[in-house]
């Protein structure tokens, strides 16, 4: 019996101590902190930007391939770009997620959050290519629900 008592006595500070590290809002409400209503933003490679009223962290990594059709060509279709993303909660770690201008997939769910591209420029040139640096992406966030 002596064991059992000390063995409890020294777990239930540990115990006790680990419950304090946990928030105490129910999780219905940490998820209706992410992002409460649909919302655009743009930004450049390189860029990382917090969501307007949220915990959320959006960051553009770089495209991954670009063979949308150029402005200045007639082609028989009209390609499609890959860009990836990054995207985390607070300090939490970063996700990265891909997603197409044309091809499926073109908008991903994360932690109940829809994220869509909605555009990627500068629009392809057949005489000159456009410098990794240059682009920028217009993404959507809603809720998915």
């Amino acid at each position: 019996m002596r064991g059992r008592g000390r063995l409890l006595g020294l777990a239930l500070p540990m115990l006790i101590a680990m419950g304090c590290s946990e928030s105490t809002a129910p999780a219905s409400d940490r998820q209706d902190t992410l992002i409460a209503a649909a919302q655009e933003m743009t930004l450049r490679v390189g860029e990382e930007k917090a969501v307007p009223n949220s915990v959320v962290r959006l960051a553009f990594g770089l495209v991954v391939e670009d063979s949308r059709c150029p402005i200045d060509a007639v082609c028989v279709w009209q390609g499609n770009a890959m860009v990836e993303l990054g995207i985390r909660a607070g300090m939490g770690p970063t996700q990265p997620i891909r997603i197409n201008t044309t091809l499926e997939p073109c908008s991903t769910v994360w932690n109940g959050i829809r994220i869509s591209l909605l555009e990627l420029q500068p629009a392809p040139r057949a005489a000159e290519p456009t410098k990794p640096d240059a682009y920028q992406v217009k993404v959507r966030l809603e809720p998915a629900g």
